[in-house]
């Protein structure tokens, strides 16, 4: 007699999906529901068939995709070979976080990656308590628990501070990313703040505009400035976004770049070199943070969480120039 799926659930007093999910592996199912389907199995008669195994499933948590950064770390993810993994992308609303909880509670996923800093600790320490490792990619965000992959920003940022220095700039004008959380955004002014007072220059608060990562956030920015009569020879902007947002408004004020005001950026995604001038930038390592990242998934959990720094660099092209002071 054959034995059906239908079969076994009745034996096992559980549902068809049960039986189905157990077998494909499509969703985990609890112990207690795979030892009644294995006890029901043995009592009709059924020879062992092998569980195909679920793989490895691993979550990114995103707010949106409006920074480039996002958009190219969840390429480079997506282009990674790794055998047997699926990587699942869910939109984290902060107001609804019941969302996350429903999806870990089916699901059951070996990791979850986030870029985002402002992602709710609360969620965070919710994964960390199911026993779900959580990685921030790109990033850093020092109330978190969460393992990290990041440069060092402080000295990227004061690298490239002395860089516009070093090229005759002391008006520059800083274009940040609101600065609620010791993250990035607060580390990367720590480092130009440093750097300008090495050169006994002072780093005043309206020397810097903060607002979203965004080419529209730079484009403001720097018409605001511009508009109040603000002096500056250098824009430093902590994202290609707001670069090309900040050097898009010097066109439209009849500003050259980089004969006018220098502009440097951060990140070097591929827009860097496409846009003319060519924007010399602060190189991060996308593919390597990635690449990283999901490496931690593949090593045994720390009891303290790891913090992995890769290496930056100046890629210099044309949007920069030397001046006379």
């Amino acid at each position: 007699m054959k034995v059906t799926t239908r079969k076994i659930a009745a034996a096992a007093g559980v549902s068809p999906a049960s039986v189905s999910r157990y077998f494909t592996g499509a969703e985990e199912v609890s112990q207690e529901i795979a030892g009644r389907i294995e006890e029901a199995m043995q009592t009709l008669g059924c020879r062992e068939v092998p569980r195909k195994g679920r793989g490895k499933v691993i979550l990114v948590l995103l707010t949106h995709l409006r920074f480039s950064f996002y958009s190219k770390a969840v390429e480079e993810l997506l282009d990674q070979k790794r055998e047997g993994w699926t990587f699942i992308l869910l939109r984290y609303d902060p107001s609804a976080p019941e969302t996350v909880r429903n999806f870990v509670s089916r699901m059951r996923p070996a990791g979850v990656i986030y870029f985002e800093e402002e992602i709710d600790n609360a969620i965070l320490k919710y994964l960390q308590g199911c026993g779900i490792r959580t990685v921030m990619c790109g990033g850093v965000a020092l109330n978190h628990e969460s393992d990290m992959v990041h440069v060092n920003d402080i000295m990227a940022a004061y690298e490239g501070t002395g860089y516009l220095l070093g090229l005759g700039h002391q008006k520059i004008l800083f274009l940040s990313d609101e600065v609620r959380k010791i993250g990035a955004g607060f580390q990367r002014l720590t480092g130009c703040r440093k750097a300008m007072e090495e050169q006994g220059l002072e780093l005043a608060p309206e020397d810097v505009a903060y607002g979203p990562v965004t080419f529209e956030a730079g484009y403001e920015a720097v018409k605001k400035a511009l508009a109040r009569g603000q002096r500056f020879t250098a824009v430093f902007a902590f994202s290609d976004d707001l670069a090309v947002g900040a050097m898009a408004a010097l066109y439209d004020a009849g500003l050259r770049v980089p004969e006018d005001v220098s502009v440097l950026g951060y990140d070097d995604l591929e827009i860097a070199a496409r846009i003319r001038p060519a924007l010399t930038t602060i190189h991060q390592p996308i593919d390597g943070f990635v690449k990283k990242t999901l490496d931690l998934f593949e090593q045994p959990a720390q009891e303290l969480s790891s913090e992995i720094l890769l290496q930056y660099s100046i890629a210099e092209r044309g949007s920069c120039r030397r001046i006379d002071r």
